[in-house]
């Protein structure tokens, strides 16, 4: 920031973390990232206000493109089986606008208690919501910490003299070309995903975007290398109730490397390790991480 003006974006995210607590012998899906995005829209069915911004709040816009949901779900990495004692942690990030919901999801989430997950309705324990990157308790038994909700900003710290970098997909990563899921990547393809995101989220929850700063960059996307590329499609399906069928949310794992004058992109991909790329956001896809490198 340049007099506290943001150079590059601005957008506010609440990261909160819930842990559960397994209270019986449970098989799970391995990826829960939709059953957590329906438990937590069960809770939320009481806070009609929440419920309508947080869940509700995707409709088509104008020219029939989709509106990013204002959060997104973090779940466990891959695992089927739990059982009593385990514990099952899971994150959940209010973007923007969104944040002034986070007592209500809180209080939803308190409400409940305890939740019955899986195809069995296997019985899990709330026992505690904390802020993630601060590391403090807003709830456990005995304790209730409204003031430790806090909001975080995006940082835009660059990195300077950044020539290489990796990037790895943690969970699938869904972008289409013409109605098909991309199989390979290029840079520009990753900064165009980044970029259009942070657009469509600060246009719709609040914030800044430097659009100059963006058509620069597409430009600069272009001398980006790539040396090396070990990707690879995950084919995972998830069952809508909602819509009473099947849906696909493959996508691309693995990791590539790129060479280059990367500084000016180091503060887009940091954003990008929080805000994940891609399509189903909201249920964990796309998630990120970017390893920076001289």
């Amino acid at each position: 920031m340049i007099n506290n003006e943001p150079v590059h974006f601005s957008l506010k995210y609440l990261p909160l973390l819930i842990r559960l607590r397994c209270c019986e012998p449970a098989r799970l899906p391995g990826y829960l990232g939709s059953t957590l995005h329906g438990i937590l829209g069960w809770a939320l069915l009481n806070h009609k206000e929440a419920n309508r911004y947080i869940y509700e709040n995707r409709k088509m816009a104008e020219g029939g493109y989709d509106i990013p949901n204002p959060y997104i779900i973090n779940p466990p990495g891959y695992r089927e089986q739990y059982n009593k004692g385990d514990e099952l942690r899971f994150q959940v990030i209010l973007l923007g606008d969104a944040l002034r919901y986070a007592e209500q999801l809180i209080n939803a989430l308190i409400t409940a208690g305890s939740f019955t997950i899986g195809a069995e309705r296997k019985r899990f324990q709330l026992e505690e919501i904390m802020q993630y990157d601060q590391l403090q308790s807003i709830w456990k038994p005995g304790l209730y910490a409204p003031e430790a909700i806090k909001a975080e900003v995006l940082s835009e710290h660059r990195t300077e003299g950044c020539t290489n970098c990796s990037i790895q997909l943690l969970t699938p990563l869904r972008i289409r070309r013409s109605g098909s899921l991309l199989t390979e990547l290029d840079f520009i393809t990753i900064f165009r995903s980044i970029s259009r995101r942070i657009t469509e989220l600060t246009a719709r929850y609040g914030g800044y975007v430097n659009e100059q700063e963006i058509a620069w960059l597409m430009e600069a996307a272009q001398h980006i290398q790539k040396t090396s590329s070990g990707l690879y499609v995950k084919n995972m399906e998830r069952y809508s109730t909602r819509r009473d069928k099947k849906m696909d949310l493959s996508g691309l794992l693995g990791a590539m490397t790129f060479q280059g004058e990367l500084a000016p992109f180091t503060p887009w991909l940091n954003a990008a390790c929080i805000l994940h790329l891609g399509r189903n956001t909201t249920l964990g896809c796309g998630k990120i991480d970017a390893v920076i490198m001289n």
